[in-house]
């Protein structure tokens, strides 16, 4: 497994050349073989910037989390460790972290009996939740069908500006240029009615463009599903600043990143499947109201299907934590730790994506890295599959004028 380090921007084309096509669905950059990738809201969503927009009370949002009743089979991989070989990371930023308390919970489980631990993110006189790595994720406002923000998810920073959730929490699957939400607004480390760091809005957003036109890889149509990922670029906050240049960015992997299976002579105790110890962090609506940043810690699954790349793990966690990240290495090292293989800290390798009704307990997200959709092993600089054609596409594609966020200092 290797691990890559921040470069600056280079103009690396990975598959082909690329292109720009501009229509009523947006900006959609193009492969040389004519096959679309990604759509962004560019053109979509340009009437609603001006607007003024009203937000409704916390108790009168709605969750678009989608939820199944179907549980997914997983078929075990021939050959897992063939999943991982290309796997990599690009660091979080260098800002220093504070963690707080210690967390303790009781670990529990559903139906499914996944364990995991769900608790409020919580310790001590200071609140973490406000503090580096915490304060990376927030709580999202969407604005779907009119000028009041009326719907919540979960998000988190992997940029200076780079906002990363999941796609149904910009778009309703497979509408097409009417699936837009009409505009965002995010508050990084939200607690009660305390915003520490002021708000961000935007109405530019980039999805997979099978995710756009309801051709993406899903067993459930819509709900589980191969590429429920977006990335968002913030504006700044009122005071001009970038939310990124006050509480940090997570790194992003792919392709399995600290993902593993036991080796043989642990097998017996472990099983073979392929997982990750995972993090999940969130805003679940059913937990204080959705007004405090939870988290949960339980193994992630590898869940395969035909051409389905999914994540599977146990979590108490409801709507509103939609798009929240999925880590592995969360936290700080500790001084003289050695921490093994894979061990980059604070690397998103998923987001939530949909649960299950009833009493499983279960989240989903779409594996971050290559499925049929995004074949790519890289993206310029950016990574493989469909996280990096989304950074590279959001960052560094020289067709997307409306993005190139790197050459204007807001992605990495």
């Amino acid at each position: 497994m290797q691990v890559k380090s921040i470069t600056p921007p280079f103009t690396v084309f990975a598959a082909g050349l690329l292109l720009t096509l501009l229509s009523s669905n947006g900006a959609i950059a193009q492969t040389a073989n004519g096959k679309s990738e990604t759509v962004s809201s560019d053109t979509a969503t340009q009437s609603y910037k001006s607007q003024q927009f009203n937000i409704l009370p916390e108790n009168q949002l709605r969750s678009r989390m989608p939820v199944t009743s179907s549980i997914t089979p997983g078929v075990a991989p021939a050959n897992a460790n063939a999943l991982i070989t290309n796997s990599g990371a690009l660091p979080a930023s260098d800002i220093a972290t504070q963690l707080g308390t210690k967390i303790v919970a009781p670990s529990s489980f559903g139906t499914s009996r996944i364990p995991y631990t769900t608790s409020r993110v919580l310790g001590g006189t200071a609140n973490p939740a406000q503090t580096s790595p915490y304060a990376r994720s927030g709580k999202l406002y969407m604005a779907f069908g009119g000028n009041t923000y009326n719907t919540v998810c979960s998000a988190s920073m992997i940029g200076r500006s780079l906002l990363l959730t999941a796609a149904h929490c910009v778009h309703e699957y497979g509408r097409g240029n009417a699936g837009w939400a009409r505009r965002v607004l995010f508050v990084p480390a939200k607690t009660n009615a305390s915003e520490p760091y002021r708000s961000f809005e935007s109405s530019q957003y980039i999805i997979a463009t099978s995710y756009f036109n309801g051709t993406d890889t899903c067993t459930v149509r819509g709900i589980v599903c191969n590429n429920d990922v977006a990335l968002i670029a913030l504006n700044n906050n009122s005071l001009g600043q970038q939310a990124g240049n006050l509480v940090g960015w997570f790194g992003y992997g792919w392709n399995g990143y600290s993902f593993t299976v036991p080796d043989p002579s642990f097998q017996n105790v472990f099983g073979n499947k392929l997982f990750a110890a995972i993090t999940q962090l969130g805003y679940p609506a059913a937990l204080d109201s959705g007004l405090r940043m939870q988290i949960n810690t339980a193994y992630g699954a590898f869940l395969g299907n035909g051409n389905l790349r999914n994540t599977l793990l146990g979590s108490a966690m409801t709507g509103g934590s939609s798009g929240g990240p999925w880590l592995v290495n969360f936290g700080d090292n500790a001084l003289g730790g050695t921490y093994g293989t894979a061990s980059v800290r604070n690397v998103v390798v998923g987001v939530t994506s949909y649960g299950y009704v009833g009493g499983p307990q279960l989240q989903g997200s779409s594996w971050f890295g290559q499925n049929v959709q995004f074949p790519a092993s890289a993206y310029g600089t950016r990574g493989a599959g469909n996280i990096g054609k989304l950074v590279y596409d959001a960052c560094d594609n020289p067709s997307l004028t409306a993005w190139r966020l790197q050459s204007r200092g807001r992605c990495t």
